[in-house]
């Protein structure tokens, strides 16, 4: 999977709430010119863990960095903060 980058211009705009990169902590890059801020991210994270509340437990679709403690979807191989490999 591509490495996703943090992006520092003020120009560019979170995709999903239209907040700029000064106005948020984090705006990360995805594919295709796609943005999404830290805030967003957050609010999905939280949506999608209570959806998935009574049908799975968020351990078998998050990992968590043994070394730094960042999460990570289960699909990904290695934490974007330190490159430990899960």
């Amino acid at each position: 999977m591509e490495k996703q980058e943090q992006v520092r211009n003020s120009n560019l705009k979170c995709s999903f709430c239209g907040k700029s990169a000064n106005q948020v902590n984090r705006l990360t890059a995805g594919p295709g010119n796609v943005y999404i801020c830290d805030e967003c991210t957050d609010l999905f994270r939280e949506h999608f863990e209570k959806i998935v509340e009574g049908s799975a437990s968020i351990e078998k679709i998050i990992h968590t960095c043994t070394i730094c403690g960042t999460r990570a979807p289960a699909s990904h191989r290695y934490c974007f903060n330190c490159g430990t490999h899960f």
